[in-house]
């Protein structure tokens, strides 16, 4: 039987997901994340990512609006001018349906925001006890051995299909405060990877990815299940994680990894690129 989930689920997936990105950014090495300007922002409670040199949304978004303070037209205001005085294209904003006040997305549309192709993401959330069972699998799965950690960056990088520089920033965190690099190995040979990031009672589980030619292999879920119990032994409550929901009938083996290893969905966040030209008007 599931442990029954806080009442502020959505809020706190929101949360540590704004927090683990935050620290990303810090981790970043100093001569990548001044040629990227990367640099993390914090508004009306809100976070956003700034990575001007990357065009792309992953890092380039604002979460967190409309929790510790309901939503309004300056708050939106602000962010559209910050973004355009950083030249950030595209940007989303995220808006979370359990945050304040309802029905906010309908104005965000109002205002120039549009839907992209991924038009959500499920935000999911299971206490860490009782941990799932690892799945059988062949590969072999625990925390980064001494002097993996670029392989591991490497690995993931390849599999999510990220520039290049990405190998560095993230076995960066191999020596980071709060992260654990895990290894997915075949015969020695790393072939993915994730990380966990631990806040408070709050672990979060990112960039879990094995490359192609070792997929359906269990590993997948493997890692997940190994980083749930981690986290249990860090003295967590919660595990935390995300994943595109699926467009159309197309499969989503993420997302039913996540579900097979006990995790619940708290929310189906919104996704909103800005394409207005101005800012918005009363």
């Amino acid at each position: 039987m599931h442990a029954m989930l806080p009442p502020d689920a959505a809020r706190r997936a929101d949360e540590i997901e704004a927090a683990a990105f935050a620290d990303l950014y810090a981790a970043a090495p100093p001569a990548l994340a001044a040629r990227l300007d990367l640099r993390v922002e914090q508004h009306a409670g809100a976070t956003a990512l700034f990575a001007p040199a990357i065009p792309s949304a992953m890092f380039n978004r604002v979460m967190g609006l409309g929790w510790r303070a309901p939503a309004d037209q300056a708050a939106v205001d602000h962010w559209i001018e910050r973004y355009r005085a950083a030249g950030s294209a595209p940007w989303w904003l995220h808006w979370n349906p359990a945050a304040s006040p309802a029905g906010f997305g309908e104005r965000l549309v109002a205002w120039g925001f549009v839907p992209p192709a991924r038009r959500r993401w499920a935000k999911v959330m299971r206490a860490v006890s009782p941990a799932p069972d690892p799945p059988p699998t062949a590969l072999q799965i625990g925390p980064a051995r001494a002097g993996e950690a670029r392989a591991i960056a490497e690995a993931v990088r390849t599999a999510f299909e990220m520039p290049s520089f990405m190998a560095d920033w993230l076995a960066a965190l191999a020596a980071r405060a709060g992260w654990t690099l895990y290894a997915a190995r075949a015969s020695d040979t790393v072939v993915g990877g994730a990380c966990l990031f631990v806040q408070g009672d709050t672990g979060w589980l990112g960039m879990g990815a094995v490359l192609p030619s070792h997929r359906r292999q269990g590993g997948q879920q493997a890692l997940m299940a190994h980083r749930i119990a981690d986290a249990a032994a860090a003295g967590c409550r919660w595990a935390v994680t995300e994943t595109g929901e699926p467009i159309g009938d197309e499969p989503n083996p993420s997302l039913a990894n996540m579900h097979r290893c006990g995790f619940e969905t708290v929310a189906s966040r919104l996704n909103f690129e800005w394409r207005g030209a101005q800012r918005p008007r009363q």
